[in-house]
């Protein structure tokens, strides 16, 4: 789930199933309290919309770990890192590994990122 908290833009990778999360913040910062507090109140919603044996809400909180992962160097790339997060964690088996190990995007990285996503956007504008 990417997440922009109105300045910064984050992923979090969420499993309902073991209610935790892995936090990916390309300023390497930890989550903050009103994340941990939207993260509890929507894996408590689906747990109750799925029918997860709980009758009513509760106040405990999820699991929230910060992964390691590339820090941003600049102050305005980090929709282009989260981009870059989800198609590592996706097109790769050991994605998340690949993340861990790597300290930053250069800036052909970012470039790739950027240019499949101005791609992916044209493909639905009709001239």
């Amino acid at each position: 789930m990417p997440y922009n908290s109105g300045q910064h833009w984050i992923l979090a990778v969420i499993n309902p199933w073991d209610d935790s999360v892995l936090y990916f913040n390309p300023l390497g910062n930890d989550p903050g309290e009103d994340f941990q507090q939207l993260i509890t109140l929507a894996l408590n919603d689906w747990k109750l919309l799925v029918g997860r044996g709980i009758t009513k809400r509760r106040n405990c909180k999820t699991l929230i770990q910060t992964a390691r992962c590339p820090i941003q160097q600049g102050n305005v790339q980090c929709g282009y890192f989260v981009l870059g997060f989800m198609r590592e964690i996706t097109l790769n088996v050991d994605g998340l590994a690949l993340l861990q190990n790597k300290t930053s995007y250069n800036e052909a990285d970012l470039n790739l990122v950027r240019q499949e996503w101005t791609t992916y956007v044209m493909s639905f504008i009709q001239y």
